[in-house]
């Protein structure tokens, strides 16, 4: 694969703007080193919050329904 034929993928050009701003905005008060933290903290928060986001949404949706499929088949035992 060259070099020419790669693209970023599409979160990390969206977040490296983030995470270089917030940490150039923070150098002066704080140094470097909290500024490079906080600028690498809400770069990885853009880049796999959402994907976290979605992981989470869909284990709560798996466990209510197999929590729904329980309470379906003990109700159903118990009218036996």
């Amino acid at each position: 694969m060259s070099s020419t034929s790669h693209t970023p993928p599409r979160l990390l050009i969206l977040a490296m703007p983030v995470g270089t701003y917030t940490m150039i905005r923070l150098v002066p008060e704080n140094g470097w080193g909290p500024a490079a933290l906080v600028g690498a903290l809400l770069l990885a928060l853009v880049l796999w919050g959402p994907a976290a986001l979605r992981a989470g949404a869909k284990k709560l949706a798996i466990r209510t329904a197999m929590k729904a499929k329980a309470a379906k088949a003990k109700e159903k035992e118990g009218e036996k």
